[in-house]
């Protein structure tokens, strides 16, 4: 995972500029309002002013320590859960979250203490129990491990995940029997859990039978397309079923998903290079070396590519480096032979072929000689032996082990309450859109090239429906700007500065702020969509974070509130998208829009009817296809749905593959 920074230089801005009284409940619930949606460093940055305020309190530690632990800052996030714990022993979930950062550092001992406490507190809990088995899987202690999970099963008989552990703990002490028996029972109880294929595969993969791990990494691929992981797992299996043209594109994957990916890089250099692709196995190592140029193992594959490309001075060069570590490597010195004889220097081609052939003979005689021993085809990672310059790299046992990671119960998108499968989500204007090599992501839409090169936004505003991560300086900008704007806004307001700065509170997750400068902008330009459009995407957005929190509600009085300001607030997002839609028909992501909304309401032939009329204006939108082809299988309508499937994939949405897959074998 790429390492974020987790904290902000408070130096460079000040929140209280923007908020000249200090309101900490507010500040704190846009700090969950970024740390629901994945923003994390800005998140740290609202719970440090909680915390400058009001360091009494526990929430803002422990809500830190929760943003830490998604940055993998393991070591400060089990600090800052220590100082909620000191404020407050009886936070169960800083104990859950205190056990996951110290078994993420290998303090296993430390983390079964913690989530031995969370068993005092409630002894079923389902997540403290697997999460202490965990702990002894890693610590290697797997007779313990596969006590704990089991236990675990006894009291939750369908949990997937203390299944897939005591699988893993059972595959280690070597037992494949009761490791394929668990990985089989998350099967069943869960058919579409990519992990469970992938786990099983592994089991079938180290019984030899590639064929049976191949169709299960088949299996986990389609349902999970984008995990670097299971594509470096199935490309050693398709290596081990000789088939080296899958293995290769298997590599091509890897490198796609992950760019830094070096072991990638490395094992695509020599089943390039074994292929007769010398000059692309070439600058694979040649990335490789730029990774780490001290790899002697790659400097050792890079020559012998580059004496055949008949580069020897920099093959010499290369084996030079390469003998200062391994100098008693003998056949280091016919390579470097075969390159001085073939830049003509036979005297020195001579005298390392004699020193070669010496070393060789002396390494034959040699009692310990394991040379004639049968190899295999793989190394792992941390094994520098020069002896397996050739082999295939695997990951270590240590680095296999998987991250263990916090699950709040306040996460998860309000669209999984509705669909098994996350429908696409709503299209929104910002300065952060990601693009998408696979469908169209540049949409033309007049109003919003108008405001980008005759209105003078300080940036341009892009359309899409996913966003980028914003860095520490993207942040620091938009404080800023908002400052100076709330000073221009003293003077005189118009469209551009309310519309402007509701998306500069928009980037930093203050939805309120956003809301309101979003109303003044529409008092200014009653006319313009765009301001509505934003509006109701995000009144949905501090909708959704709302709704994550009902496990909170206690009675049932709170409930029946809780439901009336939901649908309060539906109706509100859905007047914002009538005003859209009635000021610009044509625009097709009003209409989309509105679909999403009343799906998640459950109104799925409504729904329906808005997305077609969004792929009636635009005939190539490919999430309309993909949304309307769910809402057809949610009520019944298969046959249907999985047209809208199969055009949303053709259009670039490739997930809609699997589940065609899913609802064709059912």
């Amino acid at each position: 995972m790429r390492r974020l920074a987790f904290f902000l230089l408070l130096t460079f801005f000040s929140v209280g500029n923007i908020y000249p009284q200090l309101n900490t409940n507010r500040i704190l619930t846009i700090g969950q309002n970024a740390l629901y949606f994945e923003d994390y460093v800005l998140s740290i940055q609202y719970f440090n002013q909680v915390i400058r305020v009001k360091p009494h309190l526990a929430e803002p530690y422990f809500l830190r320590a929760v943003a830490k632990i998604n940055l993998e800052d393991y070591q400060g996030a089990e600090e800052d859960c220590t100082l909620a714990l000191e404020r407050n022993p009886f936070m169960i979930n800083a104990y859950e979250c205190r056990g996951i950062a110290r078994i993420n550092q290998k303090k296993y001992e430390a983390s079964i203490e913690d989530f031995n406490k969370g068993l005092e507190f409630d002894p079923g809990n389902k997540r403290f129990l697997l999460y202490k088995g965990i702990s002894y899987l890693q610590e290697e202690k797997y007779d313990q491990a596969i006590v704990e999970l089991t236990s675990a099963i006894e009291k939750h008989s369908k949990y997937v995940d203390a299944y897939l552990n005591r699988g893993q703990a059972h595959l280690a002490n070597k037992d494949t029997v009761a490791s394929l028996a668990d990985f089989e029972k998350a099967i069943s109880i869960d058919k579409f859990r990519s992990e469970s294929y992938a786990a099983r595969g592994i089991v079938r993969y180290t019984k030899g039978e590639y064929q049976s791990a191949l169709d299960d990494y088949n299996e986990a691929i389609r349902m999970k397309p984008d995990r670097a992981g299971y594509y470096i797992n199935r490309g050693l299996i398709r290596y081990h079923l000789n088939d080296l043209k899958g293995t290769l594109s298997d590599y091509d994957n890897v490198i796609q998903l992950d760019p830094n990916n070096v072991m990638a890089y490395y094992n695509r250099g020599l089943l390039r290079n074994e292929v007769g692709d010398k000059n692309r196995a070439l600058e694979d190592f040649d990335r490789v070396l730029d990774f780490d140029p001290n790899d002697h193992i790659a400097l050792y594959n890079r020559a012998l590519i580059e004496i055949d490309l008949g580069e020897c001075n920099r093959a010499i060069a290369d084996i030079n480096k390469v003998l200062k570590e391994y100098p008693d490597f003998y056949p280091l010195y016919y390579s470097r032979a075969e390159a001085k004889e073939k830049k003509g220097d036979k005297k020195g081609a001579q005298l390392d072929f004699n020193q070669a052939m010496l070393m060789e003979r002396e390494r034959r005689n040699a009692p310990d000689n394991t040379d004639s021993k049968k190899e295999k085809k793989t190394r792992e990672k941390s094994d520098k032996s020069i002896k397996k310059f050739n082999r295939l790299v695997i990951a270590d046992k240590e680095e296999e082990e998987r991250r263990v990671s916090f699950k709040s119960e306040t996460r998860g998108k309000v669209q999984n309450i509705n669909f098994n499968i996350d429908i696409e989500p709503l299209f929104h204007l910002s300065y952060y859109i990601k693009d998408n090599e696979m469908k169209k992501t540049n949409y033309f839409v007049q109003e919003i090239v108008d405001i980008n090169t005759k209105r003078k936004l300080p940036e341009k505003i892009k359309l899409g429906n996913n966003d980028s991560q914003l860095s520490k300086e993207q942040i620091e900008k938009h404080f800023n700007a908002i400052e100076s704007k709330t000073r221009a806004l003293e003077n005189e307001g118009d469209f551009i500065l309310y519309l402007s700065r509701a998306l500069d509170f928009e980037m930093i997750q203050d939805y309120q702020s956003a809301i309101e400068d979003y109303g003044k902008a529409i008092d200014f330009t009653p006319d313009s969509w765009i301001p509505y459009f934003n509006r109701a995407n995000i009144r949905h957005k501090k909708m959704e974070y709302e709704a994550s929190l009902e496990d909170e509600i206690k009675t049932e009085k709170e409930a029946e509130t809780a439901l009336a300001g939901s649908q309060l607030e539906y109706g509100l997002i859905l007047n914002d998208y009538d005003k859209v839609t009635a000021l610009a028909p044509r625009l097709p992501f009003g209409w989309y829009n509105k679909g999403n909304i009343l799906a998640e309401q459950k109104d799925y032939r409504n729904a329906m009817a808005n997305y077609s009329r969004a792929i009636e204006i635009d005939k190539d939108f490919a999430e309309a296809y993909f949304n309307r082809g769910l809402a057809h299988i949610l009520i019944g309508e298969s046959k249907l749905g999985i047209a809208d499937l199969s055009k949303a994939g053709e259009l670039g949405i490739y997930s809609a593959y699997n589940i065609i897959k899913r609802y064709n074998n059912e």
